[in-house]
């Protein structure tokens, strides 16, 4: 990333021809997070006067890839977590009661999981039988 945005953090790179940004946002945009800003100018002051405004571009959700699989990657890692919590107090004979509270935790997280991987498919991503290396 530092050789495509050398000027980081609040350097300016053009994103686009003509679309200067700070090199935080043009990684941010780069790696799928955010959209860019844009200007608008139809906005007015409270006396009627045109204002430029900056706001943020959204990525439509119907194609935003990277963030749910950031989501299932982190669901993925938050059942792995619970899985060696469980083992943990399974070993060291914790109370039934912490036990099952590390169960919900887990099945939660497969929900979300399972949820997730729905969403993608719909999204014509390549989901896989099992999980992956996280």
């Amino acid at each position: 990333m530092q050789l495509l945005f050398p000027e980081l953090p609040r350097g300016s790179v053009d994103v686009l021809p003509g679309r200067p940004h700070e090199s935080h946002d043009a990684v941010r945009w780069f790696a799928g997070e955010t959209g860019l800003f844009a200007s608008s100018g139809d906005w007015e002051t409270g006396t009627g006067e045109s204002a430029k405004v900056w706001t943020r571009e959204e990525l439509a959700p119907e194609i935003d890839r990277i963030t749910v699989t950031r989501q299932w990657l982190r669901a993925i890692a938050s059942m792995r977590g619970a899985q060696s919590q469980i083992k943990r107090a399974l070993a060291s004979e914790e109370p039934r009661e912490q036990i099952s509270t590390l169960e919900d935790l887990y099945d939660d997280a497969r929900d979300r999981a399972e949820k997730l991987v729905r969403q993608m498919t719909e999204l014509g991503m390549d989901v896989r039988e099992g999980d992956p290396r996280v």
